[in-house]
């Protein structure tokens, strides 16, 4: 009989144990306080928000200032060209978009903060290189009725 340790107490099972089972799991986020964030995705706009206690600037957007605490804070739009500075092809989708072709999730710095987004129109990943400047967009996910940042290579076609 295997046994495992909880928090609280030690349970013991019967029989063989399964290491993982798939679960779904959904939920309502609230996001009121946020809006604009969303708001600037179906606009075509990218928003961050700034201190203005502390000059904190962050990416994804915080009403409350992690490193300060302040909620004195400004929304900011970022720019719309970074600098790519990692970037992977998904080739094992995650639960919801396994009937999208293997895709591209990239990180840029935008502005002073990193934004993660979708690398769109390459065929030949081989070619992307960190470095290479992107210019982000925004675009619409009629599946998962939501929108996306998306980023395609600046002065390169791959």
């Amino acid at each position: 009989m295997a046994e495992k340790k909880t928090s609280r107490k030690t349970v013991k099972m019967e029989g063989p144990a399964i290491d993982s089972v798939p679960i779904v799991y959904r939920h309502k986020i609230p996001i009121g306080r946020v809006i604009k964030y969303f708001d600037g995705l179906r606009e075509g706009r990218i928003y961050a928000t700034r201190c203005k206690n502390c000059g904190a600037v962050y990416y994804p957007p915080q009403i409350d200032c992690p490193y300060c605490g302040s909620s004195d804070v400004e929304w900011i739009e970022l720019p719309r060209e970074g600098v790519l500075e990692t970037f992977t092809k998904v080739y094992a989708r995650p639960q919801g978009y396994e009937d999208f072709e293997p895709y591209i999730i990239a990180i840029a710095r935008v502005g002073g903060v990193r934004v993660m987004g979708w690398l769109m129109n390459v065929k030949d990943e081989r070619c992307v290189r960190v470095g290479d400047e992107v210019v982000l967009g925004t675009t619409y996910i009629d599946k998962h009725n939501k929108y996306i940042i998306t980023m395609q290579l600046k002065n390169k076609q791959c």
